[in-house]
């Protein structure tokens, strides 16, 4: 092993005992720490600059060549023509016209609505602020009161609205599944943007309504509106007007982060050549994880019948979709947590990189949940967990924890359920009610390397469970007759209740397209 490469593993080592130390600090400061952006690299980023783990990625692009040889021989062989399959792929985005147009409403809705109307609320409140001296008991006016609960019922409609529209369309319109998580995926964001803003300039809007009726000064203010700020940095400061600019609004709902902040770590200048290098990998990671499913997975369940899932084939079908499933696990991880977020970081020349941790290092699956995907952990840690923790007490801190767990759980859940169009609960089972159970049983601090691998084996074996039993109630959807009618008929299991079917349909190289989208 070269010095360079001992030099940046013992500066990656070094770096969790550095946050640790902050930890240390920001818990003496604050029960509740806040987010602290600064500059910093993924670590893959760094780990990959080590020929060692260098090397892996490239074991991952021979295999990724190797699918592709298996694919391009085999239909040589079998059928005398090269096809690589790709009807699935234009299927799923057939109607990508459609799906940008839709996207376009949700990003003019979220730029238009909720920011002229969080600056119409932060500027207009002040006209019914009547202006105080110090030595009279400051008394909220009725009409305020009457204002702020108008807007917080309207913000409240909104969020509705925002839920209710996104799915009416894309059901009504019967979207391919990409673009339905696409799309879901895109709500979900938006809606966390919106919340970030909303929640971090609200008490900046009121702190300076308080000190523009002159209710408290502005030293006070510094001292006491401040008091989640670490080390200079401030999630806002003594405010100069109640609502921030549009441009840093705009910046936030690009930035690969869900905390909002008026500024954040900028690098220098854009390397574009790193941005094409990493949009490059994640198209290539995707076309992987694709490839892997339609050659490993898809031939499991493709013939799948309810009287055929005995409990044998039911098992064999699980471990058999345990290594594909890690892998496609790797695929999403690599592609979206470190290529895409990467390069959008750098075409933003946003600074801070650290969107996951060492979560392949986790013991328990607290550690896993707070390492896997930092950006989504900062928002429930920040707009969930704080704020239930402040309104029901210490005494109550483990019902703080499982609202997170149970609102990650459910949007989890509502994107597949609305993205498959069926109501079938596994991830919500393991998420909120395994997951949390073996978070309140196992130990929360060990280095012992058994839970390590513990972690492994319940990811791997969760994945082929799910893509097991999603896989079987989309076929039982397509071959099996309804049990129910009407609604209802979305929430129940028809492979649980399907007994008897006809054969399945095949898919043979003279069908139309239509045919292999349904199979598939």
């Amino acid at each position: 092993m070269s010095a360079l490469d001992l030099a940046i593993i013992n500066k990656i080592e070094t770096e969790p005992t550095i946050q640790n130390d902050d930890n240390t600090k920001k818990k003496s400061t604050s029960a509740f720490p806040t987010k602290i952006f600064r500059m910093r690299s993924s670590i893959l980023t760094e780990l990959l600059q080590v020929s060692h783990i260098r090397s892996i990625r490239q074991i991952f692009i021979a295999v990724l060549v190797t699918v592709f040889l298996q694919v391009a021989i085999s239909d040589l062989f079998e059928y005398g023509t090269i096809d690589f399959r790709f009807d699935v792929i234009l299927w799923n985005f057939s109607n990508v016209s459609a799906c940008f147009r839709l996207w376009l409403c949700l990003f003019l809705s979220t730029c238009i609505i909720v920011y002229n109307a969080f600056h119409f609320w932060a500027y207009k409140r002040l006209s019914f602020i009547p202006s105080v001296s110090s030595t009279k008991i400051p008394i909220k006016p009725t009409s305020l009161l009457i204002f702020d609960w108008f807007w917080l019922v309207a913000y409240c409609c909104y969020i509705g609205l925002f839920l209710y529209f996104p799915v009416h369309c894309i059901l009504a319109e019967n979207y391919p599944i990409a673009t339905r998580i696409f799309i879901l995926m895109e709500q979900v964001r938006f809606l966390m943007k919106s919340h970030a803003f909303v929640r971090e300039n609200t008490p900046r809007a009121i702190l300076y309504s308080q000190i523009h009726s002159k209710e408290i000064a502005t030293e006070e203010a510094l001292n006491d509106k401040l008091e989640d700020s670490f080390s200079g940095q401030k999630a806002f400061a003594v405010p100069h007007t109640p609502c921030p600019e549009f441009s840093k609004f705009l910046y936030f709902l690009f930035a690969p982060t869900l905390i909002y902040r008026d500024s954040y770590p900028r690098t220098s200048s854009v390397q574009w050549k790193y941005v094409l290098s990493q949009l490059a990998q994640f198209a290539a990671t995707a076309l992987f994880g694709y490839y892997l499913f339609y050659r490993f997975c898809l031939p499991v369940f493709r013939h799948f019948k309810s009287e055929h899932v005995t409990l044998k084939k039911f098992v064999l079908s699980i471990l058999s979709c345990t290594l594909p499933g890690a892998l496609l696990l790797f695929c999403a991880f690599y592609g979206f947590l470190h290529c895409w977020l990467n390069a959008f970081a750098e075409m933003l020349r946003f600074a801070d990189r650290q969107f996951y941790s060492d979560w392949w290092t986790a013991t328990s699956w607290s550690s896993y949940y707070r390492t896997w995907n930092i950006v989504v952990h900062d928002w429930l840690y920040t707009y969930v967990y704080r704020d239930c923790h402040k309104l029901l007490g210490v005494k109550y801190r483990l019902v703080s924890m499982y609202t997170v767990i149970f609102l990650s759980a459910c949007v989890h859940e509502y994107i597949l359920a609305l993205a498959f169009g069926y109501f079938y609960p596994i991830l919500f089972l393991q998420f909120a009610v395994l997951g949390f159970i073996s978070m309140l049983i196992l130990p929360q601090r060990t280095q012992n390397n058994a839970f390590n691998v513990f972690i492994w084996t319940s990811l791997f074996v969760g994945l082929g469970m799910q893509m097991c039993l999603y896989s079987i109630e989309w076929y039982a959807r397509q071959n099996c007759p309804r049990t129910v009618n009407g609604p209802l008929d979305y929430f129940v299991p028809r492979s649980l209740f399907c007994r008897d079917v006809n054969d399945t349909m095949t898919i043979n190289r003279e069908s139309s397209s239509t045919t292999l989208h349904m199979d598939l």
